[in-house]
């Protein structure tokens, strides 16, 4: 029995001592995810905002975080990504050790939370493709769930920590947040120091996605268009995926009234600790499977479980439509990633990252005033065929792309195979 629980695992086994250390880093700055799930909270309860207010504060940390990204894929491909990485991880999370000496005051405390997420903003594309960096295409499944999977746990017990302290310490929430940060950046810092020739992935050809080419980023999104129907397939996907802690915990407690945060909150334990169990399951049943079909699959995966959450009852039937969507977003959060390291130039990568992910943000950004709408005006089941249509809509799409791509030839060696 523990073999059989155990083999899924060794997919992880015999990777490069610089992804173990990443792997470290990630949980440990998962495990200071203070912050952000008490940011409304804090910005309420602590600091006396109104809702409006907070609101308004929660969208302007989320606002320079878009900026940071935007102005972090450039320079993490003109200086190097991991230097921008840590110089930016760094610098927002001594901007929130600063923070918690004024975690009280009405004025600075927002601005001390723009100026940490600005930065944290700069590293996020750098960090991406500094984990395409240290993989290879054999080997980017493995590393990219790994990574995954080492900040869900992390993330898993960060806020249940962070929950003790809000009440009596506030304070040591962004100290903590911000100390985890620095701890997690130093491993990097120090442990992360393979070298690669920057020219090409290992064992791929001249030709390959990944050689560095010249030009703007602009000039590459027009030689590989199919990158940005990409991107706006994905958005839709994290469209599908949101509704898990949006529309799903409305409807919960319109269907069970004043169990159904309860229920909501064992769900969100449930998929911390069921994700952790399948991530590399998936990863290997995946792995002869090109990415884009797999997040086919996570489509499909997403309208049966918001199926199952529409249609029944019992609260058992609940957990197993947790199942289907705790799958699928194993399947996004890893092969998206994957697809995007062997489909960009080196030489791009942090651009690339940059762009993708400023797209979903916007995309994604009005996402809750229009499932508020829907649910107003049409009722739940409207609102949830809704939901499911989008999700297999966009499985279609992507079953026509992956198709597209394996009739023109230009996609990565994982399509051609398939």
């Amino acid at each position: 029995m523990l073999k059989k629980f155990v083999h899924p695992f060794l997919l992880y086994r015999g990777l490069p001592t610089d992804i173990y250390f990443l792997a470290l880093a990630r949980f440990i700055l998962g495990l200071g995810n203070f912050i952000i799930p008490f940011l409304f909270l804090l910005l309420t309860l602590t600091l006396g905002y109104s809702a409006t207010t907070a609101g308004e504060l929660a969208m302007g940390v989320t606002l320079f975080y878009l900026i940071g990204n935007f102005s972090g894929g450039k320079l993490s491909d003109a200086l190097g990504h991991k230097i921008v990485m840590v110089s930016g991880e760094f610098t927002g999370s001594a901007g929130l050790i600063l923070s918690s000496f004024f975690h009280d005051w009405h004025l600075m405390l927002p601005v001390w939370l723009f100026i940490s997420y600005f930065f944290f903003g700069i590293a996020l594309p750098a960090s991406n493709a500094l984990v395409a960096d240290l993989s290879t295409e054999e080997n980017r499944n493995a590393v990219i769930s790994l990574s995954y999977l080492s900040y869900n746990l992390g993330s898993g017990v960060g806020p249940v920590v962070a929950g003790y302290l809000f009440r009596s310490h506030p304070g040591w929430i962004f100290f903590g947040n911000g100390l985890a940060g620095v701890i997690g950046i130093l491993i990097v810092l120090l442990g992360v120091s393979r070298r690669r020739d920057p020219q090409m992935t290992p064992g791929s050809d001249p030709a390959a996605p990944e050689k560095v080419i010249g030009g703007p980023v602009w000039q590459v999104l027009k030689a590989r268009p199919w990158l940005l129907v990409f991107g706006v397939l994905c958005t839709f996907l994290w469209f599908t995926l949101n509704q898990m802690t949006i529309t799903t915990p409305l409807f919960l407690a319109h269907r069970y009234g004043e169990n159904g945060p309860l229920l909501f909150g064992q769900l969100m334990t449930f998929a911390s600790l069921l994700v952790v169990i399948i991530t590399p399951v998936l990863i290997r049943m995946t792995r002869n499977t090109c990415e884009i079909k797999s997040l086919a699959v996570a489509g499909i995966l997403f309208a049966a479980g918001y199926l199952l959450v529409m249609l029944f009852s019992p609260i058992a039937m609940q957990f197993v439509a947790w199942f289907f969507l705790s799958a699928g977003e194993v399947l996004l959060l890893t092969k998206e990633g994957v697809y995007l390291a062997n489909q960009s130039p080196v030489s791009h990568r942090g651009r690339i990252n940059s762009i993708m992910t400023t797209m979903r943000s916007l995309g994604l950004m009005p996402a809750c005033i229009l499932m508020g709408a829907c649910i107003q005006y049409f009722g739940y089941i409207a609102t949830w065929w809704v939901i499911i249509i989008i999700a297999l809509i966009t499985a279609a799409a992507l079953l026509l792309l992956s198709y597209h791509q394996k009739q023109s030839g230009s996609a990565g060696s994982p399509e051609d195979v398939n």
